[in-house]
């Protein structure tokens, strides 16, 4: 089991946040808002990792044809639930981000908040590959991913799984205990998305006081 699934059968919806991404809603507003409702309905969008749905609710509600894949069982169950509180629908599926059950070629644009960041660097490498052969010529990808420039990252006794994964995330810090976790740099992250153009790579940072730490993201957007 998943550390994900065990997280989601103990604490249900509440062990993910209930409202979408501030960044996604900006990729979304930059790029898809100023679409007609008519276009919404067959512009085509992959959450990767959509959990128990925190943000694929606000694309179904915004009218866009949305589609949700995700490893935990559970999630989905709780994702359907999330959805159908919003009186939304969206096309959800179990399966593995490093081997999409899609066509080539078939969604307009695909998301990932924080999921991708579970992954070893050669999972990170097979999904990539997955999205560019998923996504229409000139979709868009969006990853909000945790950055290298995090405090835990200089923790001594952080164990390292390869160059970006640690094993855990360990007690006293943000983050703490969700299994495998990867840190992304500009570096790495330009070269997972080689085959991509137009990229941009942001910085967003957030404080800590009660354990003065910080934690770091990549707000990722490229086209293929």
């Amino acid at each position: 089991m998943n550390r994900f699934e065990e997280l989601y059968r103990e604490r249900g919806a509440a062990s993910q946040r209930r409202y979408p991404n501030e960044s996604l809603v900006g990729f979304m507003a930059a790029h898809y808002f100023s679409l007609s409702a008519e276009q919404r309905r067959s512009c085509r969008i992959l959450e990767l990792g959509c959990g128990s749905g925190a943000n694929i609710w606000m694309l179904a509600r915004e009218g866009f044809d949305a589609w949700g894949v995700d490893l935990s069982p559970c999630g989905i169950a709780l994702c359907r639930d999330v959805l159908a509180s919003w009186n939304v629908q969206a096309r959800l599926a179990v399966g593995s981000m490093t081997k999409l059950p899609y066509e080539d070629e078939f969604f307009d644009a695909m998301v990932d908040v924080v999921s991708m960041q579970h992954l070893t660097l050669m999972q990170h490498q097979e999904t990539i590959a997955e999205i560019h052969r998923c996504l229409k010529p000139g979709g868009r990808i969006f990853s909000y991913h945790l950055g290298r420039n995090s405090s835990v990252c200089q923790e001594a006794n952080v164990v390292w799984l390869d160059d970006i994964t640690v094993a855990d995330i360990p007690a006293g810090y943000p983050l703490a205990g969700n299994g495998q976790t990867s840190f992304l740099d500009v570096s790495h992250a330009s070269i997972l998305f080689k085959d991509f153009k137009n990229a941009t790579i942001d910085i967003v940072q957030r404080n800590y006081t009660s354990s003065h730490s910080k934690v770091e993201y990549l707000v990722i957007m490229a086209e293929k």
